[in-house]
């Protein structure tokens, strides 16, 4: 047993969430044994009844209840300026333990003191299918083999494809990364006071985790994966149910981050051609995805 008061805080955030918060929080503690943890829950204006529902039945959570949704990195951060653990993990609250994951990755980073920030195995909802959640730093030209990239989906074995999402990896092997996402992302409390913590002014939801990760990465920590820590992820279920407006809202949200991150990390200058090319690719890429979202969302609808 950890001799800390407090050795990882656990952070969630929830909106409109009840049944999904309520099974990742029980899971929390049904295979989490070995640590003292708090767990600190963000609710993000939610109106289902569901804060008072959690706070009824899981006392002990720190509940911060938000009047209006300022955005996922808004809102972990929030929880990080409460949390008082050596670790603090940022956790999607539609997500449960397969295993005693927050365990091993603590007792990982316990041993190795030149990790910033881990990872572990993600799962779909049948607890079998691994969802590959680790990449490497993309650039404005690599985003053309993205994972949701039309050259990606045209011809999903192609080199550069593979080599930005690690594709020939079967995520069995302890591995240092590039950057991982925030679903499962545990950082260190003292490489937060040196890095910052997330970008909540250019990233609403999305990318912030990759930019986070990018400053971990220059300020010379490692990052890395663990195969052994299991969590079972049921990928875009946590933000509650999505109609046309708000499913169109995320997509530009998802392309407006992308480009924000790019002009914080490799196009700082407008002098630079590359900046321009890139502000109109994805004005024209996130008109598109949005126009073909709608159709999609129509046809269901008759």
């Amino acid at each position: 047993m950890y001799t800390n008061a407090k050795h990882l805080s656990i952070c969630l955030i929830n909106h409109n969430s009840q049944e999904l918060t309520t099974n990742c929080l029980r899971s929390i503690y049904d295979k989490t044994k070995l640590l003292s943890f708090e767990i600190i829950l963000v609710d993000n204006n939610s109106t289902d009844g569901s804060r008072e529902s959690i706070k009824k039945a899981f006392s002990q959570v720190k509940i911060i209840a938000n009047k209006q949704n300022k955005g996922f990195a808004y809102a972990n951060n929030q929880a990080i300026r409460m949390a008082v653990g050596k670790y603090v993990i940022l956790l999607n609250n539609d997500t449960i333990l397969k295993n005693d994951a927050l365990d091993k990755m603590v007792a990982f980073m316990e041993a190795n003191p030149k990790v910033g920030a881990l990872t572990c195995k993600l799962y779909d909802a049948d607890g079998k299918t691994i969802q590959r959640n680790c990449r490497t730093f993309p650039t404005p030209w690599g985003t053309m083999f993205g994972r949701a990239s039309l050259l990606t989906k045209l011809f999903p074995n192609n080199p550069w494809s593979s080599k930005n999402l690690l594709s020939n990896w079967n995520y069995d092997s302890i591995r240092e990364i590039d950057w991982a996402s925030g679903a499962a992302l545990m950082v260190r409390k003292s490489v937060i006071d040196q890095v910052g913590m997330l970008d909540d002014k250019n990233f609403f939801i999305y990318w912030e985790d990759t930019d986070w990760c990018k400053r971990i990465h220059d300020a010379g920590w490692k990052i890395c994966f663990i195969p052994e820590a299991e969590i079972i992820h049921f990928t875009g279920k946590g933000g509650g149910k999505r109609g046309l407006f708000l499913s169109n809202l995320m997509i530009y949200q998802m392309h407006k981050s992308a480009y924000n991150y790019f002009r914080k990390h490799y196009l700082k200058s407008w002098l630079n051609p590359m900046t321009t090319v890139t502000f109109f690719g994805f004005i024209v890429l996130t008109s598109l995805k949005i126009i073909l979202n709608s159709i999609k969302i129509t046809c269901k609808r008759r």
